[in-house]
């Protein structure tokens, strides 16, 4: 705007029908950061740290570039204040800092630009409703002896505003001043003035960053960044021809597609949403290098880490050995250099490291382990690199590699890397994957010739047709990216010769310095132990004071797991099962008339409870019952369960949604209305399955049979002795410390995998089943193991409640986003199976309440995961054996 509009507006008193409050005068300085390759600007964010005279402390922002459309900016914008002497990256809101190291993959920020303006901020309301706030700024930008003056004026909507109050303030300020709207952010014009580029360009700032980044790679998709940068700087498609070596129809072709699709014709994918299966850990681990960044987390060697999966050494070391043969023979066309070299390496090394948790899933498994046991000496980047290659090797199961499928494989992998480095993974993907067939054939690659637009690599070893066949069909991703063709032929007889005797100095001279590096190695190892023993002591101490500070209360009795049964050690584990199935089948009963009325939603709650109870018995008492005899039973159990279970989801999900509006104000109660109209109508649809189940044959005939075999135990109980009568254990004092070791070992077991640099949320669900597994079984026999059983109880019982509204959380998520899809209710999976994903066109406020709503449900879930690693630590610190121990005495 002129000076003269500057002024006037400055001196309002109102804006259109609205009033303005008293004018409040900010100094502002903001510098912008990102990585040296811009990876936040190429997934479309940038981020900002304002410092405001007169505030202790800055702001940091993450915003999203571009979002203009009808005079309006839409962006996502995400704030949290930054104490002074605090590096960005270790900024005390997780949501900020998890997104950072997301967007960037670890790599080091640098300042990008910097800017002062000083701003005049009023606020706009209609009586005493906060609409908006208007910002006059007047910005100084100055780069390379250059100086850019410029004013500028900003409305921006607040929570009490809506978006017609923002378009009567829009075209009010339109028809009475002469302004100009920008389609740019501030960042953003001053990136074009700092890199002297002009406002219309073909490529738009993310395009132009993500570009750059393939730019000066060797293959299929580095030549088309190159063009489309070309096209940028205003070079003819006649230019590029003779540049580049390329047709100038190809050029053309590629301009078309790329005005259609965008960054669409590409199949890398930038961090637009999390990754629903594992979260990062970002935590207290993430400061800036001047404070030395170290993870907190263990890390791992990579041949420990190969030796503790049980890996095939000898078969890693040679795929391993095969692809640096292939990685410097292609070096002519890869250009890749040695930090590549080391992770192809590493790569080919860890390649098959899942197998033996799930051989048919190993490269999902392998990727698993990668992202939660870190690799000692590799940054952030190099670890998700290493995961993505790995987990590409699935694509060769496919006979075909095309766009198609590798945008299919590269969004389904969520890899959090820049599109540059998920470049670089393909190339190194594609070697490692013919590394991997000459391992398991067998033989070995020899010496790489180029020919006319065909590379031969010979083979030491029989070459008969199936295998260069299979050569043919392993090399497809390499012929994709590079567009030559890879021939394999046999190496004649003197060839081998050399290649053999070069192998075997090559193996020599690798032991010697493995040999030479082996005593540091020794004494380091011996240091670390000894640090490591003395932070397990602190820990101990530690949390044995915390847990003496902690109430003994006993916990409230219900109808408990053991309720009034009575247990004595020298109980058979048999007859006492029979005797909890009857306790909680009683309570089963009791709360059916309730459930079938439906005026306590606690009533089918209580019910559902004694079915899991009984559930649960069967799974602790399953080596001493007749599995035989027990299985129609246990079909009655799930069915019964499965008719409860919808209702009381929907019953949770609702409560927790109520709970959520009273956290707002008066005028937002109506938020959720359309919600609450879907979430009636799916209850009356449960609720009516679940009355039709307790009226059924099926029913009436599981209760009726259940309540003969209790009638009569002994159908249901296995002998105490064996075909030989050698006497079994089966009474509580012999197995019951064996059963609360074995569960103990259940949860122990996930500590591996939740301890890492990422969270494997699935497997989170998974140790929430653990828990709950030993805290039924301490429940069940509470009365004979002491007092101290309780407080296990009741630690367990938060702990399994905390990872039980995590679930709860994900699933929420996943139905609330469904949602708003559709406006239909159901999981994402039952969306996909009907094939709806239209956009749910309902009323625009109440839309946007449930959108509020899905964010809530978001910052939960991100609250939760942050606070797991400090939850678990109280469950799995050094103590909690000692007290299993301690309540295992009292049997005796």
């Amino acid at each position: 705007m002129e000076e003269t509009d500057f002024q006037a507006l400055e001196s309002l008193s109102k804006l259109a029908s609205y009033s303005l409050s008293e004018a409040k005068i900010q100094l502002n300085e903001d510098i912008f950061f990102d990585t040296e390759d811009r990876a936040i600007m190429a997934s479309g964010y940038y981020l900002r740290v304002r410092k405001s005279s007169g505030e202790d402390g800055s702001w940091v922002t993450i915003k999203s570039l571009g979002g203009f459309e009808g005079g309006t900016h839409r962006r996502e914008e995400y704030v949290s204040f930054l104490p002074d002497g605090i590096s960005v990256l270790a900024c005390p809101d997780s949501r900020i800092r998890d997104l950072i190291f997301e967007f960037t993959a670890g790599f080091d920020l640098f300042p990008l630009l910097s800017l002062k303006q000083k701003r005049v901020i009023r606020q706009v309301k209609m009586g005493k409703k906060l609409i908006a706030e208007t910002y006059l700024d007047r910005v100084n930008l100055k780069s390379k002896g250059r100086e850019k003056h410029y004013n500028e004026f900003e409305v921006e909507l607040k929570s009490e505003g809506s978006l017609e109050d923002l378009e009567t303030i829009r075209l009010f300020l339109l028809k009475h001043y002469n302004l100009e709207e920008s389609p740019f952010s501030k960042f953003e014009r001053a990136f074009l003035f700092i890199e002297n580029l002009p406002e219309k360009t073909f490529l738009n700032l993310r395009e132009r960053a993500f570009c750059a980044q393939l730019a000066d790679q060797k293959n299929m998709y580095g030549k088309q960044a190159q063009i489309l940068m070309g096209l940028d700087r205003g070079q003819s498609c006649e230019e590029l021809s003779s540049l580049l070596r390329v047709s100038q129809n190809k050029i053309k072709a590629l301009r078309s597609e790329f005005k259609e699709k965008r960054l669409l014709i590409f199949p890398f994918t930038t961090y637009k949403e999390k990754d629903p299966e594992f979260h990062f850990q970002a935590g207290k681990s993430c400061i800036s290098k001047k404070e030395k960044k170290a993870l907190e987390f263990k890390q791992w060697n990579p041949e420990s880490l190969l030796e503790y999966y049980g890996a095939n050494k000898n078969r890693t070391e040679k795929c391993r050995e095969y692809a640096l043969t292939l990685f410097d023979g292609l070096s002519v066309y890869h250009e890749l250099g040695q930090e590549e070299r080391k992770l192809l390496g590493l790569a080919a090394f860890l390649k098959d490291i899942g197998n033996s948790i799930f051989p048919g899933e190993s490269a999902r498994m392998s990727r698993e382990i990668l992202l939660t046991h870190p690799v000692k000496g590799f940054r952030l980047h190099e670890i998700l690199m290493l995961t993505l290659i790995i987990e590409l090797q699935d694509l060769f199961v496919s006979h075909y590699v095309s766009e198609k499928s590798l945008i299919s494989s590269l969004k389904g992998f969520h890899t959090g890397l820049p599109p540059g480095l998920q470049n670089k993974s393909l190339m190194l993907a594609a070697i490692v994957s013919i590394a991997d067939l000459f391992e398991s054939l067998k033989i070995q690659p020899g010496k790489i010739r180029s020919l006319e637009n065909v590379l031969d690599i010979e083979i030491i070893g029989d070459v008969t047709e199936k295998t260069a066949k299979k050569f043919e069909t392993q090399s497809k991703l390499w012929k994709y990216l590079y567009g030559n063709k890879l021939l394999f032929s046999q190496a004649t007889e003197y060839e081998k010769v050399i290649i053999e005797k070069e192998s075997e100095t090559k193996e020599i001279e690798t032991k010697k310095q493995a040999g030479e590096g082996k005593k540091p190695e020794k004494k380091q190892v011996k240091e670390e132990k000894r640090l490591e023993k003395k932070q397990a002591a602190k820990e101990k101490q530690a949390a044995k004071e915390k847990q003496a500070a902690k109430e003994k209360q006993a916990a409230k009795k219900k109808c408990m797991l053991g309720g009034e049964v009575i247990i004595k050690p020298t109980d058979s584990m048999a007859q006492l099962a029979c005797r909890i199935f009857s306790h909680q089948f009683s309570c089963m009963l009791s709360h059916e008339e309730g459930t079938i009325k439906g005026e306590d939603i606690e009533e089918l709650h209580d019910m559902r409870v004694a079915v899991r109870r009984m559930r649960a018995a069967a799974r602790v008492f399953e080596a001493y019952l007749d599995s035989e005899q027990l299985e129609p039973h246990l079909k009655g159990f799930r069915r019964t369960l499965g008719s409860l279970g919808e209702v009381r989801d929907l019953d949770v999900f609702r409560e927790k949604a109520e709970k959520y509006l009273k956290t707002l104000p008066p005028e937002h109660e109506h938020d959720l209305d359309s919600l609450f109209a879907v979430l009636t109508e799916e209850r009356k649809k449960a609720r009516k399955n679940m009355l039709d189940y307790l009226d059924s044959e099926k029913y009436l005939a599981f209760k009726r049979d259940f309540s003969d075999a209790l009638a009569s135990p002994e159908t249901l109980i296995l002998p105490a002795t064996n075909k030989k009568h050698d006497s079994l254990p089966h009474r509580v004092r012999e197995v019951l410390p064996s059963i609360l070791y074995a569960r103990l070992a259940d949860i122990r077991a996930y500590s591996e995998w939740v301890e890492g640099l990422y969270l494997p949320v699935e497997r989170l669900h998974r140790l929430r089943i653990a828990v709950k597994g030993m805290r039924y079984i301490l429940e069940f026999f509470e009365s004979v193991l002491g007092e101290d059983s309780k407080t296990l109880i009741k630690e367990l019982k938060a702990f399994q409640d905390q990872l039980g509204n995590l679930h709860d959380t994900v699933i929420a998520l996943d139905l609330l986003g469904s949602y708003l899809r559709t406006g239909e209710w159901g999981s994402v999976e039952s969306e996909k199976a009907s094939g709806k994903n239209k956009f749910f066109e309902g009323a625009e406020g109440s839309a946007e309440g449930i959108e509020a709503y899905l964010v809530y449900r978001e910052e939960e879930l991100q609250n939760l995961l942050n606070a797991f690693p400090d939850a678990w630590e109280k469950i799995c610190n050094g103590n909690f054996r000692e007290r299993i121990e301690n309540i295992v005495k009292n049997l005796y």
